[in-house]
Parts: C-alpha cells; structure tokens; sequence
C-alpha cells in the first residue's frame, strides 16, 4: 500500500530549465568560457550542481570548476524565479494527493536554499511535510540515503513510496531505496530514458500519477 509520494523539482514540479541554463551562461561568460543552448541543458541537468558544472567546462578547463559553481550559484539564486514556471496540473495533484491521505516530499539534487527559494516563491501553499534540497552529509540522487533519510522523516517504509521524477538519475534513485520510480514525461528528458531506466510507470501529465497509486 502506497503511503507517500515523493517527488523531484527541476523538469518534475517546475520548468526552470531557462532560469538554470541562464545563470550558467552567465557564470560561463564571466570566466571567459563558452556557453551553451537552453535545448543542450536538458541534458546536461540532473546529477547536482557540481557535476553540471564539470560538464559546462571543456576538459582543460576543470580547475575552474569551484569558482563556477560559486558563480552560479550566485547567480542563480538571485535569478532563480525569473522564468521557472509550475507545469500544469501540479497544484491540483499534490492537494488530491493530500485529500487522500498521503504523506508528500520533494527531494532534489538542487542545494537547500535555491530549493527553498523555488518553492516559497512558486509554490508556497504546496502540502509537503518535508521539502528537502541537497545539502551534507547526503550525496546526491541516485545515492539512496537521503531517500532512507526522508522516509524516516515521514515514518513510512521506502517500498511504501512512490518516488516521481523526469530523469533516469530519478528511476534509479527509486530503485536504489527500494521505491517504485515514476517517470514524468512532461519533464527535461522523455520516455525512451524513462523506460530504459526501469520506471515503474510512466506519466503523462501530473494528475496520471493518481493512476499510479
């Protein structure tokens, strides 16, 4: 019996892709570095800052990794609610969710207090019972502990979750706590690496994850 449901933020809850690729660029330009398109983004994103950052950086240019990602971060921070946008449907589906009597989380791979941010500003009436960023001593999804971590914060058994997310960092994370894996097909990455990934099912819009219970 599925008790909660947990969820990712970037390409799952929001759109902020725009707001994401644009901080980067700007920290990119002023270390004199390329930048990219919004599009190769997509896939660029999921596996927390600092690997997003290594993968901006050509391979001669690693050392400038750190002061990057204080950049962005930076950057982002101030900049983070400019264009990131709820993706429809998700407000009706975590207060259905909540009328049903489901204990509801939001973990990601995006540091504490940009996540926060994110949600005070976007989705403050949201009925989650914890919101977690990444933060220490936790690595990042798809490591499972922050997901052991959570469960126990909400008294509830990782197989008696539902974790949704866009990406195959998402599926796994999921699978690696034990949980089953929702792929979200609004979101940054599409059905092919859902699948691949072991998703437990796949959704089309946000309210087919009532489906899923």
């Amino acid at each position: 019996m599925i008790k909660a449901v947990l969820f990712d933020l970037d390409g799952t809850l929001v759109n902020s892709i725009y707001d994401i690729g644009g901080a980067m660029n700007h920290a990119l330009e002023s270390l004199g570095q390329p930048v990219f398109s919004i599009e190769q983004y997509y896939k660029m994103v999921g596996n927390g800052m600092k690997t997003l950052c290594q993968r901006a950086l050509a391979a001669d240019r690693q050392q400038l990794a750190d002061t990057l990602l204080e950049r962005y971060n930076a950057r982002y921070l101030a900049h983070c609610c400019d264009d990131t946008v709820v993706y429809e449907g998700v407000p009706d589906l975590l207060r259905q969710l909540k009328d049903r009597g489901l204990k509801l989380a939001l973990i990601t791979n995006k540091p504490a207090p940009q996540a926060k941010t994110v949600m005070d500003t976007l989705l403050p009436s949201a009925p989650l019972d914890v919101i977690w960023g990444q933060q220490p001593p936790f690595a990042v999804k798809p490591d499972p502990a922050v997901y052991f971590h959570v469960c126990d914060l909400l008294d509830v058994a990782p197989e008696e979750t539902l974790y949704c997310g866009d990406s195959d960092v998402d599926i796994l994370f999921a699978r690696n706590a034990g949980a089953k894996g929702v792929g979200c097909l609004w979101g940054f990455r599409g059905e092919a690496e859902l699948k691949q990934a072991g998703a437990h099912a796949l959704a089309a819009r946000p309210l087919d994850i009532l489906n899923c219970l």
